[in-house]
């Protein structure tokens, strides 16, 4: 490349002896001008080289892709694209002898490396998952003697062989993108020999379904298949609800690896697209067609369900509008081809649910159609496998909703040219698919029959309504993201949270235990047993699939906590009020006149409102409530994380609680002026349509068609949602976020936090403001102050909840 330089500064004259020195001198700067670019050209290759290696070692890394993607197909695609992209480049540009006029591959892979992607901490490396989970034991396990040939209601659940007929299968359908182009979609000639079959006879249980579906053995090959984490049946049994994730969220990195993963997994956004079928014949065929043509039933659906034995066949329905509700949150496009659309929340999840035929309505909804803990009803689930659309989110808007627009529809998307006008598809029994999925009893009946009245048969009186419940998905022991610290203290927190919300008001937590995703030697099994009328633990194993931070190339998707929390709330929401979405190290803490979280719950009623928001900012535990430092002191850099600085092993004392100990916020109730890290909420379950872990990300009012919405609320903006608010933290409520501080991160904390330290970080151990009013700003030890203590907590709250442990024999 040849970089030239004009100036327009006029001439100079100087004596000979001066122009004669000074042209040796210019000639002399302009040499080590150009060993300087030269030099830092070559550094810069060098650099660049060597984080090329450093990817391709990591991506070397088995434990990096544990399983996906570990299947033949997947490291085919990859190796596939990677000999494509050869062809290209040889097909593309002329070889090394080309005509002046012609550029070089050289030249040309110039020109690529200039506008290749920066890779976000390209020396970033996670730790193996799990690693230094060891969690500590302070109740003994009851899962063994629960799961070990005890009985649910009168059945036994002991392991049992199914019938084949019966097994869980996946039929994987391959897949030729290269088919995506030609317009119009050509029909797809699969044959049954054409599918390779994977079966998990491991599934043989309604009660463990959430802990035995394959979640962690996704049949990778076929992408077309929704990554399903939990199905069951609603309350009324008219539907059959599945909760599954967005599998192509959990590696969107830039190394080459990464690329031909995210491309091999496009298929994952065209299931939340819906398409429109009209049936053929006589013999459950069906075509691709327009909102026109469709039929009724099957005028915005992804799936077909076909129900065994009885061969009933049925169409899918989304819990929500995707493509509406991307609308209406004004994004341009619903997916980027890239497939990097991890920043839209709500696509992370696929919600969608199959219409049970009427004559299985009340076998399913009673549970009669469930003998010894397993099926005798099946769903087979037909995915409907056209490519994703990436033009704006209404250009093929349902008839619902595009009516409500008006003229502001940007329907550029033509099913006659795009699909053609006569594509039908394959014949259900040659398409890849999931068949042989359980429909297994509803929730209640399944985990909490104590929350049945048998009295009379009116529908009403037989579902108990709790009024405020906490989803929780919960472990005795995790590892932070990137697995770079564990977190060990499960049983204790949530011993002590429970505890202190059922003070506040709470009557029922619904725990989905992550524990058996670290191990299988502990779980929160026993707190069924504390705390039986008000406790239901559900085994949830499923590991998150990229537990990475959200700062570097493949950012993380905590995949099983997501789902977690919708399970609890399409399982749970139509059998409560209201729902509180907060973690065992967040404590809601009533202010003001308020002495339990009930009170507050009948003024938002009374205000109708149906969400209101608590702030998020973790507080430091303080320095009086901890065990000493120097008894668990080390000076050991893998341990500790930082050279020469030394670390210690946090704990909160034997004789206070986490709440008490953690009561040093960062800012004084009522102060949060910086920029909030984030948000938890108690919200209106029959309001709140999908939510995500801080996030109501679809409402009843999001949802409603523009036109009613324009009439009710004036305006046509649905953000901020017009029935949310946020909590007045000094005479409502707040909540003390007591996120655990690992060894890790307390290293260098005498340099972080004394005066006459030089901090490397933040101070993450609490030293409180004095109440006095005084501008010192250390204390008589010279620790700088940087928290303030809530009275409302130390003088009330603790206390109450101190009494209450000692009462039940754990403090």
């Amino acid at each position: 490349m040849v970089i030239t330089t004009a100036s327009s500064t006029k001439r100079r004259v100087f004596p000979k002896t001066i122009v004669g020195t000074t042209r040796v001198k210019l000639r002399t700067q302009r040499f080590i001008g150009v060993i300087l670019i030269v030099g830092a050209v070559y550094l810069w290759f060098l650099h660049d080289l060597a984080i090329q290696v450093q990817q391709k070692q990591a991506n070397k890394d088995p434990s990096e892709l544990k399983k996906f993607p570990s299947s033949d197909t997947v490291s085919q695609f990859v190796h596939n694209t990677r000999q494509t992209r050869k062809e290209q480049t040889v097909a593309d540009y002329p070889p090394t002898n080309a005509t002046q006029n012609g550029p070089t591959t050289s030249q040309n892979q110039q020109k690529e490396s200039k506008h290749r992607k920066r890779i976000m901490r390209p020396n970033f490396r996670p730790n193996p998952h799990g690693h230094m989970v060891e969690p500590q034991i302070l109740l003994p396990n009851g899962r063994k003697a629960v799961f070990s040939g005890a009985t649910i209601t009168g059945k036994s659940r002991v392991q049992k062989n199914i019938p084949e007929d019966q097994i869980l299968t996946a039929y994987l359908e391959p897949i030729d993108t290269s088919t995506w182009d030609i317009k119009p979609l050509p029909i797809r000639n699969v044959k049954p020999e054409d599918l390779t079959v994977t079966r998990y006879p491991k599934l043989n249980s309604c009660f463990k379904l959430p802990e035995q579906w394959p979640v962690d053995d996704y049949p990778d090959d076929d992408p077309f298949l929704p990554w399903i984490h939990d199905v069951f049946p609603t309350e009324d049994g008219k539907y059959i609800q599945f909760v599954a994730q967005n599998k192509q969220r959990c590696h969107t990195g830039t190394t080459e690896e990464e690329e031909a993963i995210l491309e091999h997994t496009m298929p994952q956004m065209a299931l939340f697209q819906h398409v429109a079928l009209k049936k053929v014949g006589d013999d459950s065929r069906y075509r691709l067609s327009s909102h026109e043509d469709a039929d009724l039933e099957s005028i915005s659906t992804r799936f077909i369900c076909k129900f065994k034995p009885s061969g009933d066949v049925t169409f899918s329905e989304f819990n929500n509008d995707y493509e509406w509700v991307s609308v209406r949150k004004g994004q341009r496009t619903m997916f980027q081809k890239d497939g990097r659309n991890n920043k839209q929340i709500h696509t992370s999840q696929l919600l969608f649910k199959c219409p049970v035929p009427d004559h299985l309505v009340d076998a399913i909804r009673t549970g009669a159609s469930v003998i010894d803990d397993w099926a005798t009803i099946f769903v087979d689930l037909i995915p409907v496998r056209t490519p994703p659309r990436f033009g704006p989110p209404d250009e093929f808007l349902g008839p619902k909703y595009s009516a409500s627009m008006g003229g502001a529809l940007r329907q550029s998307f033509d099913p006659h040219a795009e699909w053609g006008e006569n594509h039908i598809l394959p014949p259900l029994e040659h398409s890849g698919r999931w068949a042989n999925i359980p429909i297994c009893k509803p929730s209640l009946l399944t985990y909490e029959p104590t929350a049945l009245k048998n009295t009379n048969n009116n529908d009403d009186d037989k579902v108990k309504k709790h009024h405020l419940v906490s989803c929780l998905w919960a472990s005795t022991g995790y590892a932070t993201r990137g697995n770079r610290y564990a977190i060990n203290d499960g049983q204790r927190r949530m011993l002590e949270w429970i505890t202190f919300n059922k003070m506040l008001g709470f009557d029922h937590f619904y725990i989905f235990d992550n524990s058996g995703a670290f191990s299988n030697e502990s779980s929160l099994q026993p707190f069924e047993d504390i705390f039986p009328e008000n406790v239901t633990v559900i085994n949830w194993p499923s590991r998150v699939c990229n537990n990475n931070p959200n700062n570097v190339d493949s950012v993380g998707e905590r995949s099983s906590q997501y789902a977690a929390e919708s399970s609890c709330r399409l399982r749970f929401g139509p059998h409560t009020n209201w729902i509180g979405q907060f973690d065992i190290d967040e404590y809601l803490v009533p202010m003001g006149n308020y002495t339990s979280v009930l009170q507050l719950l009948e003024k938002l009623d009374q205000e109708g409102k149906k969400i209101i928001s608590f702030a998020s900012w973790r507080a430091w535990p303080r320095r009086t409530h901890i065990n000493n430092p120097e008894d668990t002191t080390f000076n050991d850099k893998e341990l500790c994380s930082r050279r020469s600085q030394e670390c210690f092993e946090l704990s909160v004392r034997d004789d206070t609680t986490m709440m008490e100990a953690y009561n040093c916020d960062r800012q004084q109730p009522g102060k949060k002026t910086s920029t909030m890290p984030a948000e938890k909420q108690i919200y209106r379950a029959s309001y709140v349509q999908q939510h995500f872990i801080h996030y109501s990300t679809v409402t009843e009012t999001s949802n409603m068609p523009l036109d009613e919405y324009k009439k009710v609320y004036n305006r046509a903006r649905p953000f901020p949602d017009p029935q949310s608010r946020f909590i007045d933290e000094v005479n409502e409520g707040l909540m003390l976020h007591a996120k655990a501080i690992a060894r890790q991160d307390t290293a260098g904390w005498k340099r972080n936090c004394h005066k006459d330290g030089s901090p490397i970080d933040q101070c993450r151990i609490g030293f409180p403001w004095p109440e006095d009013g005084s501008n010192r700003t250390y204390n008589e030890d010279g620790w700088n102050y940087n928290c303030y203590v809530n009275p409302r907590i130390d003088n009330y709250w603790a206390p109450l909840l101190k009494n209450k442990l000692k009462e039940m024999g754990f403090l």
